[in-house]
């Protein structure tokens, strides 16, 4: 089996920059994990990979069928229904491995998120496809369906390609990782890494900033010899000026010996030599310099807490209702300065417990101290985010703008913040809320849309930046809960009744 991207060019029609231009990748057995901040160009490189796209220029070998799980489950094909209910071994495991019973796959549309995207899985896999592409295929997803995906992802013998920000997920498969990097005027460039997804990233880290010294280093030295040799050219001038015979009384022979025999020396000489091989030390540094790309190290993170009160909260013994289904809270005290995670399985009433906690904190006048970040915005809620960026003056609204650049975000999406994503949507809030020197930060997912890079970045403001600030955050990423959080509140569910019980990490 193989798959191979030879010189792999491609420009989307009007574009003013190529997406790719002579970019080489090969794959074989086993999982790789393509990863990048948005706009990279991940999901046209496996467009191209699996021949939904066709390049510019450069072909594309690959050897039997590739099979693309999109983000989105657009439901079972009719040539599905036949591979999923065959007699094959293989496919009956998959259905125990994946939890998947013939009496779900009849109600396909009816099913939660996390059973849609086993499906998808078990649609996939029944087709015994020699090449397998999965695009994000973890989102919204509780560790329960990761689990089951995971270890049914490991029987996988074919070509294997993931596009994922899931650290824990992508380094339970894969220890092979190709990072996708494009500034807005150049190609991307492909980084390929022999180590899982979190490894890679520090790894790439550390290689860009080894390299960014490095590049700057010959940038000193080069600047260092065109110095020296500027020096020596005015000490030459001087001296020139000392040997000059102007102004001399021409009865004056001795001194115009003197000069004459000081210029027979040579030592003049010596000196332009001298400053000859200086400017040719600095020309040959400064080709070094034009023949490698600059490695750039972009300004990250925000300072979250500058002198904001944190308040001390509380919430209190309650029942809490979404339809049937019924949510038991014991009385909680939450000191300032807290980082707690809310786990859970899907439908036990994290986003319940999270959205009454707001609730209640705003009709305790606190609201103030609060940035609320749900998992989806409304329209309304994207509405108000825009009406506020729109309400700022110049000033404000460029720091809003560069609060939202240094939490990962591309500079030509900001110049259109009415078309902002998700996920930058999700940047605006946190930007206009450490203007407003919010001091407790409630958030549903906040990973959910963004990019690996800007996922690091609220990582650490988080961790690092935060640290004093008061955070509740629901997450199905492991490592970002690890990183952030240092209590845990679990809930649990049991038919129509679910309990939150505090944990401690």
């Amino acid at each position: 089996m193989y798959l191979q991207l030879e010189c792999i060019s491609f420009s989307y029609p009007g574009a003013g920059f190529p997406i790719f231009s002579d970019l080489s990748l090969s794959f074989s057995e086993g999982w790789t994990v393509i990863a990048g901040a948005n706009g990279t160009g991940k999901s046209t490189l496996m467009s191209i990979a699996a021949g939904l796209i066709q390049p510019d220029s450069g072909r594309v070998r690959r050897s039997g069928e590739v099979i693309v799980c999109p983000q989105v489950f657009g439901g079972l094909e009719p040539e599905d229904w036949g591979s999923i209910f065959s007699n094959d071994n293989n496919t009956g495991r998959l259905k125990s491995i994946l939890s998947i019973s013939d009496e779900m796959i009849e109600r396909e549309y009816t099913l939660s998120g996390g059973e849609k995207k086993r499906l998808q899985l078990l649609s996939a896999l029944s087709h015994s496809p020699e090449i397998l592409i999965l695009d994000e295929p973890t989102n919204h997803l509780d560790g329960y369906s990761r689990n089951l995906m995971v270890e049914a992802l490991r029987a996988f013998d074919g070509i294997g390609i993931i596009i994922t920000h899931d650290r824990a997920f992508a380094s339970a498969l894969s220890s092979r990782t190709v990072l996708l990097d494009r500034s807005m005027d150049e190609a991307a460039s492909a980084e390929i890494i022999p180590l899982p997804l979190a490894e890679a990233l520090d790894e790439s880290e550390r290689r860009r900033k080894a390299g960014r010294a490095a590049y700057e280093s010959i940038s000193d030295a080069a600047a260092a010899e065109d110095l020296i040799a500027r020096r020596l050219s005015e000490r030459s001038h001087e001296k020139q000026k000392a040997l000059s015979k102007k102004g001399i009384s021409s009865k004056d022979h001795d001194a115009k010996a003197k000069i004459d025999g000081a210029r027979l020396t040579g030592k003049d000489a010596s000196l332009d030599g001298a400053i000859r091989n200086h400017l040719s030390r600095s020309r040959q540094l400064d080709e070094k310099l034009s023949s490698v790309r600059k490695p750039l190290l972009r300004k990250e993170g925000l300072t979250l807490m500058d002198g904001m009160y944190v308040p001390d909260l509380s919430f209190p013994e309650s029942i809490l209702y979404i339809g049937d289904y019924s949510l038991s809270v014991p009385s909680l005290s939450i000191k300032a300065g807290s980082h707690i995670a809310i786990t859970g399985m899907n439908g036990s009433g994290k986003t319940l417990f999270l959205r009454s906690f707001y609730t209640y904190l705003s009709e305790h006048g606190k609201q103030h101290y609060v940035l609320y970040l749900p998992q989806e915005f409304s329209s309304s809620e994207t509405e108000a985010l825009l009406s506020a960026f729109r309400s700022l003056d110049d000033e404000e609204r460029g720091l809003v703008l560069s609060d939202m650049y240094r939490m990962g975000s591309n500079p030509s999406a900001l110049f259109s913040p009415a078309s902002l994503s998700p996920g930058e949507m999700k940047k605006l809030a946190i930007a206009l809320s450490r203007k407003d020197g919010r001091s407790v930060l409630l958030m549903d997912e906040p990973t959910n849309h963004l990019d690996i890079v800007s996922m690091r970045i609220l990582e650490k403001m988080l961790r690092d930046d935060g640290k004093d600030l008061t955070m509740i955050l629901i997450s199905h990423d492991e490592a970002f809960l690890a990183s952030c959080t240092d209590t845990s509140w679990r809930i649990e569910r049991s038919g129509n009744e679910g309990r939150l019980m505090v944990l401690s990490l």
